[in-house]
């Protein structure tokens, strides 16, 4: 049973120019129709003209985010919206095994049967 991880990653909306704190899978997600209705894929923007992108950065270039109905990526007060759709997609939730990783980034574990 492949597990995959689903983190709160912080983004800046070229649009709106505010940072938000949004939901995405760092690695890459499975290739699961379910889960390809309520993600898309973006691209990192720099989050300050500081942070710089090289070949030896092991970050990806595009992230892979969870979207509501409308297509906008969930922000981190949504997070009842991002728990419903992963059990409607028929993902479990792994609460034990979320438990056990100390990270402030991660919001849980997923695997699908």
């Amino acid at each position: 049973m492949p597990t995959h991880r689903v983190t709160k990653l912080v983004y800046l909306d070229k649009i709106t120019k505010c940072y938000k704190n949004i939901f995405g899978m760092p690695n890459p997600p499975p290739n699961d129709i379910s889960l390809n209705m309520i993600t898309k894929t973006i691209s990192r923007n720099k989050l300050s003209p500081f942070e710089t992108f090289s070949a030896c950065d092991n970050r990806p270039s595009c992230l892979r985010v969870f979207i509501n109905n409308n297509g906008e990526t969930l922000t981190e007060n949504e997070v009842g919206i991002l728990f419903s759709q992963i059990i409607d997609a028929g993902f479990t939730i792994e609460y034990e095994m979320t438990k056990l990783v100390k990270d402030k980034k991660l919001v849980c574990f997923i695997s699908k049967n």
